[in-house]
């Protein structure tokens, strides 16, 4: 039976994001895919096509890396620094969920509170998520990346913006012969700001469960950009993070065993937009902005509502009487609205 992991975050209750954008972030206790007959819009999700020798000590794939002499196909590594040494993990070295090979983050010690290693008192953790940290943290030295850490990205295209996507990955993290035991934390962007979540050992006889994350996420734009990023041990046990099949899809594409992620919406504030009249029993407007790209309505549980829009103005004669979001997306910017439906 499937181990769940569940946590909610409305799309306004995550700091540092571009507000709106993410729906909510889900994480389950377990190996297996979630949607494993989804479409990937991402290339090399699985990190098969390499060229690199699995191993601490073989080489690494980020050219800021003194060990660098390999690739990984479709993704860029950014960041790090010359001490860094990010590398291509297999059976022998952790829990490979699937496929043969898996990425590693190995990027020395962090600073997650402090200028000193090992201190995690301000860290909050959630579940699937961490938070707490003060300004300019986590890091680590200039060796490793210090601010930046060390990050492994790839830009999805073909994208509607507007619509529901979800990101759907597994996160491990290098057991080191049962000697890391505590978890480590790393970082999601989707071009929205950071997401800091949770990694945990895997591999050996002693750690052998591992996280499948759900982010899913409205596009502002036709790319996005998907960026991990990990700063090193925050703690002389916690681990580093390894991921594997990373996958960008649609949200009719989740697997009907995944409820809606969402128990209500918030508005985002935007002084100069409104909607008018509110509530409505017909039509309704978005004022405050000449000219508004996009126009979507969402129910209470996040899921979008097909109605007619034109000129800023969109139809809601048909709905039933209740409370309704509208995502309004104007250029990089983006809002949500509440309005009552009479």
């Amino acid at each position: 039976m499937k181990q769940v992991l569940f946590i909610i975050f409305l799309s306004l209750g995550l700091p540092g994001i571009n507000q709106g954008q993410i729906v909510c972030i889900q994480c389950f206790d377990q190996n297996e895919p979630i949607s494993p007959q989804a479409v990937n819009r991402l290339q090399n999700g699985g990190f098969e096509e390499t060229n690199c020798v699995p191993g601490w000590l073989n080489g690494s794939y980020c050219p800021n890396s003194a060990m660098y002499n390999c690739d990984i196909a479709h993704w860029t590594c950014t960041g790090g620094g010359a001490q860094s040494y990010p590398s291509i993990f297999d059976s022998t070295l952790c829990l490979i969920p699937q496929g043969q090979f898996a990425a590693y983050f190995g990027n020395g010690n962090a600073f997650a509170c402090v200028d000193q290693s090992f201190d995690t008192s301000c860290l909050q953790r959630k579940l699937c998520t961490v938070a707490g940290f003060p300004q300019g943290f986590p890091t680590t030295l200039p060796g490793y990346g210090g601010p930046g850490g060390v990050s492994l990205e790839q830009t999805v295209s073909g994208l509607t913006i507007g619509e529901q996507y979800v990101l759907e990955f597994w996160a491990g993290g290098e057991p080191l012969q049962g000697l890391l035991s505590a978890p480590g934390i790393f970082a999601v962007d989707i071009g929205f700001g950071k997401s800091y979540l949770n990694c945990k050992p895997t591999g050996g006889t002693q750690f052998r469960i591992g996280t499948v994350y759900l982010i899913r996420f409205i596009a502002s734009a036709t790319t996005h950009s998907i960026k991990f990023t990990n700063w090193g041990h925050t703690c002389i046990d916690c681990t580093e993070l390894v991921i594997d099949n990373v996958s960008v899809y649609s949200l009719n594409e989740l697997s009907g065993s995944i409820g809606d992620c969402m128990t209500g919406l918030e508005e985002t504030s935007a002084n100069d937009v409104s909607i008018y009249p509110n509530p409505a029993s017909s039509e309704i407007e978005v004022k405050g902005m000449e000219e508004v790209h996009i126009l979507k309505l969402m129910d209470s549980a996040g899921r979008l509502l097909p109605v007619h829009v034109l000129n800023n103005k969109m139809d809601v004669t048909l709905l039933p009487a209740g409370v309704y979001y509208i995502m309004i997306v104007n250029g990089k910017n983006s809002f949500v609205k509440k309005v009552v439906k009479l």
